[in-house]
């Protein structure tokens, strides 16, 4: 018997998480570091072949080219490895033209937890050049996230929508300065020194001058660079403990992929006040629930920046319109594509024999596409059948 062969069309999905549904502690589950994003992009198949993931403290998302949103949902459980039933009650979906008006809106800052969040731009064009880099990109993909650096360029030249230093480390330093002045608190313990925990330590020094600050930090060429720069106390990450045993306030700012700090750090310490800056949270759940210290998380911080942003809600329409007319151009460049090639979204190649797909169902009115070999899993909700990783190629 000759078996029929045919292939199927795929649209541009974007896939997500993000602090508008969930909270920094489900959340945590699905964030994805740059070395899990590097181990994550060795997974491929002929329904997910082109795609980025953009993973920060207020969101992860996989934009992506595939059959129907539920492949990115099922490869975006697989890379977290939480429930079904919790990805499906915090995950969101958008679809073609709204996948792409999305990732303007997002590099415009309007979807951020700190409205004109201008750093949300850096990494997007960091998470599209890991999945270049790791042969996942394609021309479409490219050319949407050069209009999405084009959309913020904008914004930053012609509105004040990102004016002033609003940011998670500046309403640290913020709330630390009233610490200090209403606690006498003054020894402080930043652990990390990446960005934010950089940004963290200038803002410091700026708004509570007075203040003894100690670093920990696993990179030593840093620590001693920053130690004469700034005329801190430094120690290597295996000092953490005795670190954290003579000081008031604890700022954890890593990348680990689990707690760094936990409740035998804390207790029977000076330590009263506990900032949580990473994502995934790297300070334990036991801290958050002991009591005996005041925590903070990304979101109860962010929630305290959102009071001083009137001016820049002021610029909101202005902002709404360049992303408006940046996606305008974007969907023109897309037509004009249309009539003299063929899109990305479109595979001509023969894929599957026919007897090895599975009808995709209706769900929520929105009809799905011709269905895959996923469709096992991921459009029918099936669990238990992992990815296949397979060696990547160039796109």
């Amino acid at each position: 018997m000759v078996e029929q062969i045919i292939s199927f069309r795929k649209k541009f999905y974007v896939a997500g998480i993000s602090f508008k549904k969930t909270d920094s502690e489900h959340r945590s589950k699905f964030s994805i570091s740059p070395e899990q994003g590097l181990k994550a992009y060795q997974h491929r198949s002929n329904c997910l072949e082109h795609y980025f993931i953009l993973s920060t403290c207020n969101r992860t998302e996989i934009y992506g080219f595939a059959p129907c949103e539920y492949v990115l949902m099922s490869f975006m459980q697989h890379l977290s490895g939480a429930p079904k039933e919790e990805l499906s009650a915090n995950i969101y979906s958008k679809e073609g033209d709204e996948a792409v008006k999305h990732l303007l809106t997002v590099a415009a800052g309007l979807d951020s937890q700190i409205p004109g969040d201008y750093e949300i731009i850096g990494q997007i064009r960091k998470a599209f050049h890991l999945s270049k880099k790791s042969g996942r990109s394609n021309g479409f993909i490219e050319r949407v996230v050069s209009q999405a650096s084009q959309v913020s360029k904008a914004i930053k030249n012609n509105t004040g929508f990102s004016d002033g230093t609003v940011s998670v480390s500046y309403s640290v330093a913020r709330q630390i300065s009233g610490i200090v002045t209403h606690e006498g608190l003054r020894k402080i313990c930043i652990v990390g020194l990446g960005k934010t925990g950089h940004n963290t330590l200038k803002y410091l020094k700026q708004h509570a001058p007075t203040v003894e600050i100690s670093l920990v930090n696993r990179d030593e060429k840093k620590l001693r660079s920053l130690a004469d720069q700034y005329g801190v106390k430094v120690f290597p990450y295996a000092s953490l403990s005795d670190v954290v045993k003579e000081s008031d306030i604890v700022i954890v700012a890593t990348g680990a992929a689990q707690p760094i700090l936990n409740l035998t750090h804390v207790r029977a310490t000076p330590v009263r006040h506990v900032f949580d800056l990473s994502m995934p949270r790297n300070v334990a759940e036991d801290v958050y629930q002991c009591g005996e210290v005041s925590v903070f998380d990304v979101d109860q911080i962010s929630a305290a920046v959102n009071q001083t942003l009137d001016k820049r809600l002021a610029e909101v329409p202005a902002v709404k319109a360049i992303v408006q007319s940046k996606a305008r151009e974007f969907f023109e460049w897309q037509e004009r594509r249309r009539k003299y090639t063929t899109l990305p979204a479109v595979s001509h190649e023969p894929l599957f024999n026919k007897r090895n797909h599975v009808n995709a169902p209706v769900e929520n009115s929105l009809p799905r596409q011709h269905s895959c070999f996923m469709a096992d899993q991921c459009c029918e909700g099936k669990t238990g059948v992992s990815w296949l990783p397979i060696a990547a190629r160039p796109a």
